[in-house]
């Protein structure tokens, strides 16, 4: 019986999911999947890796849940606030076992594993920040990554109660509490004499994924982002065609990025026909976050 490494995938995700990591094995996933434990072992070369794609492949799909809230017509700024809240609440609540009780198991101390939670916690932030900014515009900059900070942990605080106390919170209620709350503190901060204490610097590091921010950097970066889609774009279930045309067109990033004179239009658009690619999306995403930072 011949499985592909992304029913693999699927297996582990449903079985992480409702077993936790420790609990699962990689007989398990196996026996689940119809194969052997070295057929597993052929894609993953540990139950740490697989779990990892696991966790990338999950934030993926809570990022293309979101993408999707914000196209939905019709929300102001603030509903869109309350619902991307609850869909963040009602995911992790989820998928509990894979993106809140790592914080829990050995594998946050997996040197593989370690860059991946750098990357995530870095999308995260972004998307943070343009979520406080659609509500409140330009004129929090000054207060943004203190708000930032504290958002992120009033989130994390609810989301515990939610997900592990026994009488469990409204979603909506909680979500439109909080927003109520930061309603008040912007306008607290946006009267008070007070200094910020947080900067773009201060999240630096975060922003750039777990990359130093140095600009020598930047090159080998990119190189090692390039090799890792060459060798993804391998694994795209379509023809070799079709994998001729993406191979062919990450080329071209690859080109144009390295000009004096950038094309970044160009650049943007080849990257969202990329993200297209779901074995593609994580690597395009750190992509796009390298070539347009300040690094």
């Amino acid at each position: 019986m011949v499985v592909t490494r992304e029913e693999v995938v699927q297996s582990a995700t449903r079985l992480f999911k409702e077993r936790g990591f420790l609990s699962t094995t990689i007989q398990d996933i196996a026996d689940d999947c119809g194969i052997s434990k070295g057929s597993v072992y052929k894609y993953f070369p540990s139950k740490e890796d697989l779990f990892s794609e696991v966790f990338n492949q999950c934030h993926n799909n809570y990022f293309d849940q979101v993408d999707e809230l914000t196209r939905l017509p019709g929300l102001s700024p603030e509903e869109q606030f309350v619902q991307q809240i609850v869909l963040r609440f009602r995911y992790f609540m989820e998928y509990k076992h894979i993106l809140v009780e790592f914080t829990e198991l050995p594998i946050q101390q997996d040197p593989k594993f370690q860059p991946l939670r750098h990357k995530v916690r870095g999308r995260l932030i972004r998307w943070h920040r343009e979520c406080l900014l659609h509500v409140y515009g330009e004129e929090i900059q000054p207060y943004l990554w203190d708000l930032v900070a504290i958002y992120r942990a009033i989130l994390k605080e609810y989301l515990f109660w939610i997900v592990y106390e026994e009488r469990s919170l409204s979603l909506e209620e909680t979500a439109r509490f909080i927003l109520d709350k930061l309603h008040v503190l912007v306008k607290h901060m946006m009267t008070s004499d007070l200094k910020p204490m947080l900067n773009q610097a201060s999240f630096e590091r975060y922003l750039n994924w777990g990359f130093e921010d140095r600009q020598s950097e930047k090159e080998q970066i990119l190189s090692e982002l390039f090799r890792e889609m060459d060798t993804a774009i391998n694994t795209i279930p379509a023809g070799a065609v079709h994998r001729s045309e993406i191979r062919e067109l990450y080329r071209f990033i690859q080109t144009e990025v390295n000009k004096e004179a950038a094309n970044h239009s160009l650049i943007q658009a080849s990257l969202y026909y990329l993200e297209r690619e779901k074995e593609l999306k994580s690597l395009v995403v750190q992509l796009r976050n390298i070539i347009f930072s300040g690094i």
